[in-house]
């Protein structure tokens, strides 16, 4: 017994990940290359400046800089991709106040030049965010500011354009003695051109919101269109990653529309129908799809039910059926799939009820897979995912 208890411990703790080194000194700093999406951590907890306190607000000459270093760590991110860089940096601990910095390196000696005071920051964030965000901080999308300094304020700061080959030095500081490490998320996307109209079921031009989510369901960018229905901006979108384009209007059936980057060349030209309300009408969403064989909506269902549940807000006499479908029946008899398919349509009320919408007002259905959108076997992946999915019929309005 005592072998066997041995062998367990000795097997449990080989599967712990080991965790990743941090180096407190520019010219010992970790390097990265980033590509597409780049993930490091989570790593050990900096534990003080290391040999030399090379940043302090007095040194950069600079309000944009830490006060002084406490528990730093170093990176020297290499880019292997031209794009705009986002990044998150995750503390362990989430009572963390994690800082951050970022230089441009133009010349191999970067550090000695730093050390000389010559060189300031092109982001920074020095800030104590006035939101709760469990200590997170970083570049995104949303933000304006390149530079945050001391105090409450925003906890990220706006993403940098950057082009293959180009080398950038960051540093971080975790200004609380006994804290712990963190984990920092790379992302690297290309500008896309998104340009079209949105219109009703007559051709006649709407105002629409539009939202960029992620497959997360995150929002990525917020737009609307101009009073003829017409819109024109550019959206970061990273390889490999699926997104969805959400189109609400208060008195129309929203829409969303799932993208990749390799529809860039579509979405220039996009025409997009929302449709009006009327009683009797059955919609198709175009994203609140399901986990195979589970009546789990995916994370990116997210935004186009919380664009759901805005709608029956805004229009308190709005009743729905929600109806849901399903990608074959695995094994299931009639009965079976048509109570799974039932499911997957109440997973939807109950998310529309934590939002405040009266569950009175909500009829549920389910289909089975008699109404697939797509036929087995042909069907590729993508369109599998698209059968399991909800429809909407407006009952009353």
């Amino acid at each position: 017994m005592r072998f066997i208890f041995l062998f367990l411990s000795i097997q449990l703790f080989s599967q712990t990940k080991k965790l990743d080194t941090v180096f407190c000194d520019c010219n010992q700093a970790k390097v990265i290359a980033i590509n597409s999406k780049t993930i490091y951590g989570k790593t050990i907890a900096p534990k003080g400046f290391g040999e030399l306190k090379e940043i302090s607000t007095s040194k950069q000459k600079t309000n944009f800089a830490f006060e002084k270093e406490h528990n730093s760590s170093w990176y020297k991110l290499i880019i292997n991709m031209s794009g705009e860089l986002t990044m998150n940096i995750i503390p362990t601990q989430a009572d963390d106040d994690y800082d951050f910095m970022i230089f441009k390196s133009d010349k191999n000696n970067f550090c000695d030049s730093l050390q000389k005071h010559k060189i300031n920051p092109i982001r920074a964030c020095i800030s104590r965010d006035k939101e709760e965000l469990n200590g997170k901080t970083g570049l995104n999308y949303k933000s304006t500011n390149e530079l945050v300094k001391h105090g409450v304020g925003a906890a990220y700061c706006k993403s940098l354009a950057v082009k293959k080959g180009e080398i950038y030095y960051l540093v971080l500081d975790n200004v609380y003695e006994k804290g712990d490490g963190h984990t920092i998320e790379f992302e690297i996307a290309q500008p896309v051109l998104f340009k079209g109209t949105v219109a009703d079921d007559n051709n006649k031009p709407i105002k629409t919101e539009i939202v960029l989510t992620n497959q997360k369901g995150d929002t990525v960018l917020l737009e609307k269109t101009a009073d003829d229905g017409s819109y024109n901006f550019i959206a970061p979108l990273t390889k490999n990653q699926s997104y969805n384009l959400n189109f609400y209007n208060d008195s129309s059936f929203s829409f969303t529309k799932s993208i990749t980057l390799a529809d860039t060349a579509q979405l220039k030209t996009l025409k997009t129908i929302l449709p009006k309300l009327k009683k009797g009408n059955k919609y198709s969403i175009g994203s609140i799809n399901f986990v195979p064989g589970s009546v789990q909506y995916l994370p990116r269902a997210i935004p186009s039910m919380n664009n759901l549940a805005k709608l029956l807000k805004k229009n308190k006499t709005l009743k729905i059926k929600i109806i849901g479908h399903s990608n074959g029946r695995d094994m299931m008899d009639e009965q079976g799939i048509m109570a799974f398919t039932k499911g997957r349509a109440t997973s939807i009320r109950n998310y529309l009820a934590i939002q405040g919408i009266d569950e009175k007002r909500i009829e549920i259905d389910g289909k089975g897979d008699h109404e697939m959108l797509f036929k087995l076997p042909k069907a590729t992946a993508n369109e599998q995912e698209q059968n399991r999915r909800v429809e909407i019929l407006v009952l009353d309005f």
